[in-house]
């Protein structure tokens, strides 16, 4: 898979932790300044994580990871 996947699979990961972790740190009672921080970092690891794992499985059996060709469904 190219570059592009892997980039878009970390980018959208990223976002999502992060907006996540910010959400439930400021409903804590954190500062926003101190919840911005706490969201970007552990939603970069966690995006790090799930991407590295997606590769491994990848490079293990890429055909099991590529996109099927338009018009067919997973149903046999």
């Amino acid at each position: 898979m190219p570059l592009k996947t892997w980039m878009v699979r970390f980018l959208v990961a990223f976002l999502v932790a992060a907006a996540l972790l910010l959400v439930v740190q400021v409903l804590k009672g954190n500062p926003v300044q101190s919840a911005l921080a706490f969201g970007a970092g552990w939603g970069a690891l966690a995006a790090a994580v799930f991407t590295g794992v997606g590769y491994a499985k990848y490079r293990r059996s890429p055909a099991c990871m590529s996109k099927r060709p338009s018009g067919q469904s997973g149903a046999a």
